[in-house]
């Protein structure tokens, strides 16, 4: 090959090589083999080493630019949405405890449909002829965490049920003369429905509670049978405590606590609304956890 001609295959090939850096900003990867055809196979091992280095510069300098390209194109990619959390297996919020209404269905409760359903993930009752809606699963020492309000309010009043009789009759389940211990919140008061008459049941109230009955509340009950022992707060307060004068009988009506069902109270002409309901069975820790 004589001068001229490498040196017009030289211009040629840096003609192309310019060809496709262009082609490779403008996104069209022209492949690199094609320059390299253009190219003679045989030369004199004297004149084709420019040649040769100009070729493995030339391979250098588009895959160096590809590269880059690739790599700004990777920068410019926006990244991907976060996959959404797997709530139904997060931890409850209060540790020990299991939520057991899932404000869906009334999986794990008894509740008549001539009272209670379900509204924006509350158990509600009001009117029918059930006062009770209850778990399936009896209760002794245990820790119970709900969320509650009235709506509307109609003179009535919230209520909680424990460590009385388990209803027959889910339509009309008792509750007069059945041993039932009830714990009002956000206010604090407690009956009983211990025979001969139900009646207010003496407790130290520690702090008066709020009568701001249509807004929701926390409230927390630590219950220990064998003690005999309730301890109440709400909204992160302590405002009751309580112990059964009694609280190693289980026999006699008038006198006894036993292991039951919990209920959520449907008292009067009111709506009573109770949601995130969590049970701990006999608590680990003799303390309130809510209480900050």
């Amino acid at each position: 090959m004589t001068r001229r001609s490498l040196i017009r295959t030289l211009r040629q090939s840096h003609v192309e090589r310019s060809q496709a850096i262009r082609d490779v900003r403008l996104g069209r990867a022209t492949s690199l083999c094609a320059a390299k055809t253009a190219l003679p196979m045989k030369s004199s091992p004297s004149s084709s080493r420019p040649f040769a280095r100009s070729v493995i510069l030339s391979t250098a300098t588009v895959a160096f630019l590809l590269a880059g390209f690739a790599s700004r194109a990777a920068d410019s990619t926006p990244p991907r949405p976060a996959a959404p959390a797997d709530t139904s297996r997060l931890a409850p919020p209060y540790p020990g405890c299991v939520r057991v209404f899932n404000g869906q269905d009334f999986t794990g409760w008894v509740a008549d449909a001539s009272t209670w359903s379900i509204v924006d993930g509350a158990m509600r009752g009001v009117a029918g002829t059930s006062r009770l809606a209850y778990t399936r699963a009896d209760y002794g020492s245990f820790r119970l965490i709900f969320t509650a309000r009235m709506n509307p309010v109609n003179g009535d009043h919230l209520g909680v049920l424990f460590w009385g009789d388990r209803p027959a009759d889910p339509a009309k389940p008792k509750i007069d003369l059945a041993g039932w211990i009830q714990f009002m919140p956000p206010h604090g008061s407690m009956w009983s429905y211990h025979p001969p008459k139900h009646h207010s049941l003496p407790h130290e109230k520690l702090v008066p509670g709020s009568r701001d009955f249509t807004r929701w509340s926390v409230t927390e009950l630590l219950c220990n049978l064998e003690k005999g022992t309730m301890r109440a707060a709400v909204d992160g307060v302590e405002i009751v405590r309580y112990t059964h004068p009694h609280a190693s009988e289980r026999t006699d009506p008038e006198k006894r606590i036993v292991a039951g069902t919990i209920g959520m109270f449907r008292h009067g002409a009111g709506a009573s609304e109770y949601k995130d309901i969590y049970i701990e069975a006999n608590p680990k820790e003799d303390k309130l956890i809510t209480v900050r």
